[in-house]
């Protein structure tokens, strides 16, 4: 299980992506209205959120499965084209909800490190040359840990500029004297 943050609302949101499961119980008073029945049987297919799929799981009642997103098809076509994918579309919190899905879903690690890696060097190259229309879509597609790397780059950009000019570190005589 990934360590996470219990107070990072991202980490948060990315436990609300849903997983498929499948039951391994019978349970008794869980039915739906419409049903007419109020046992739900055993084999039947739920999707479940992240947080509550991972407590049943360990618990027994139900078998979690690996989400569409981070099938080895989709794996395949992010390692293809890493730049290309819309990360925001398929999931806001992708890497974080990856992280989450490390333990269960082999080699999810090692795909997550190299798109980011590739990912990450056109996000420099973005907040240095300054936002063009290619740019502007791949900026579209970020997910939330992309769209913070980029902002910290804008930030250091400025700094940079600042520093260049004199601007960022003036030194000021004291009162004193």
């Amino acid at each position: 299980m990934a360590q996470r943050d219990y107070y990072d609302i991202d980490d948060i949101l990315a436990g609300q992506e849903r997983v498929p499961c499948l039951l391994r119980v019978d349970l008794d008073g869980l039915g739906t209205a419409g049903s007419g029945t109020s046992k739900v049987q055993r084999n039947q297919r739920w999707a479940l959120p992240y947080w509550m799929g991972e407590r049943l799981d360990t618990e027994g009642f139900i078998e979690m499965s690996t989400p569409a997103v981070f099938s080895k098809r989709a794996n395949r076509m992010y390692a293809a084209s890493a730049t290309s994918m819309q990360l925001r579309a398929v999931s806001p919190h992708y890497y974080k909800f990856g992280l989450q899905l490390a333990d269960i879903v082999p080699g999810l690690p090692a795909v997550l490190r190299s798109m980011y890696m590739e990912r990450v060097q056109k996000i420099a190259q973005i907040s240095q040359q300054g936002q063009n229309v290619e740019g502007l879509e791949f900026v579209q597609s970020l997910d939330r840990t992309e769209t913070l790397v980029l902002q910290k780059c804008q930030a250091a950009q400025g700094a940079i500029a600042e520093w260049q000019h004199g601007a960022a570190y003036k030194l000021n005589k004291a009162g004193v004297f």
